[in-house]
C-alpha cells in the first residue's frame, strides 16, 4: 500500500491476524461454537477499540515525526534513526535484528510467533540540499546544503510503530497468533533497501506488506501502484536541484 493513515494501517493489520487466526477465542467448553456475525460484530468492536488506542498514542507519533525529521540522514547513512527506532521496540518487547541485508543502517524488529506474518514497511532515508525549518511554508534550510526529509520519510515508521503497538496489545489480551514484522526502506532515494531485502528473503515467510508512503493527497490504495520498475539510468541535468519527480515545474 503506497500510504496508509495510521487507523487503515491499524484496521487492516487486526483484520488480517483475525482471518489468519481464526476465531477469536476458543469456546468455552459445554458452549457453541462462535458464529460468523458474532465473529464479525467482536472483529469491528477490536477495530474501535484499536483506533481509539491509536488516538491515545498522537504525542508519542509526533515525537517519533519530530525526532526522525531532526536526524535527516541520507541513504545507506540512516544510523541515529535506526538506534532511535530500534530502541523504542526493543523496549516493546521486539527482536532486533541489525545490519539485516548486509546493509549497515539496515535492521528488522520482529515481534509474536506463527501466521500470518504482517509486514509494516516505510522508508527512512533524507535527501541531499533539503535542510527546511520545520512550520515553516516557504524554503528556509536550517542549515545550508544540508539533508533532510524533504519527502515525508520521517512519518511513515511512527505510523507503523503506532499500528504495531496498538494491535500487539490486541494480540496479547486476545491471545490471537501471528508475527509482526516492522522494516525499514533503507536508502529509498538510491533504490537500494528493498532490492538487498528482497535478495536477501527478508519477505520469503511474509503473508502481506503494509506499507506507508506519505501522499499529498493522504490516500490510501492496496496492490500495483506506478513507479515499481526500476532501470539503472545515468543523466545529467543542468539548472537547479530539486525533487519535483511528477511536477518537476513545481518544485525550486
Amino acid at each position: 500500500m503506497r500510504f496508509m493513515f495510521p487507523k487503515s494501517i491499524v484496521a487492516v493489520a487486526v483484520a488480517v491476524t483475525v482471518a489468519g487466526a481464526g476465531p477469536l477465542a476458543a469456546a468455552e467448553p459445554g458452549t457453541a461454537p462462535e458464529s460468523q456475525a458474532e465473529t464479525e460484530n467482536r472483529l469491528e468492536q477490536l477495530k474501535k477499540e484499536v483506533l481509539q488506542d491509536v488516538d491515545d498514542r498522537r504525542d508519542f507519533i509526533q515525537r517519533m515525526v519530530d525526532s526522525q525529521f531532526s536526524f535527516g540522514e541520507l541513504g545507506f547513512q540512516e544510523f541515529e534513526t535506526q538506534r532511535y527506532l530500534t530502541g523504542i521496540l526493543e523496549r516493546e518487547g521486539f527482536e532486533i535484528e541489525l545490519g539485516t541485508a548486509g546493509m549497515p543502517s539496515g535492521w528488522l524488529a520482529r515481534w509474536g510467533s506463527g501466521r500470518p506474518v504482517i509486514a509494516l514497511g516505510s522508508d527512512v532515508d533524507g535527501i541531499p540540499k533539503s535542510s527546511q525549518v520545520p512550520g515553516v511554508a516557504y524554503r528556509q534550510p536550517q542549515i545550508e546544503g544540508a539533508p533532510s526529509h524533504g519527502e515525508g520519510h520521517n512519518s511513515g515508521q511512527a505510523v507503523n510503530i503506532a499500528a504495531a503497538l496498538a494491535v500487539k496489545e490486541i494480540m496479547e489480551r486476545e491471545g490471537i497468533p501471528g508475527t509482526l514484522l516492522i522494516w525499514p526502506g533503507i536508502a529509498e532515494e538510491q533504490l537500494g533497501g528493498k532490492a538487498y531485502f528482497v535478495r536477501a528473503g527478508v519477505f520469503d515467510d511474509v503473508d502481506i506488506v503494509l506499507y506507508s508512503h506519505v501522499s499529498s493527497a493522504m490516500t490510501t490504495a492496496w496492490g500495483d501502484s506506478r513507479g515499481n520498475g526500476m532501470v539503472s539510468v545515468e543523466y545529467t541535468f543542468a539548472g537547479e536541484s530539486a525533487h519535483g519527480a511528477g511536477d518537476p515545474w513545481r518544485s525550486s
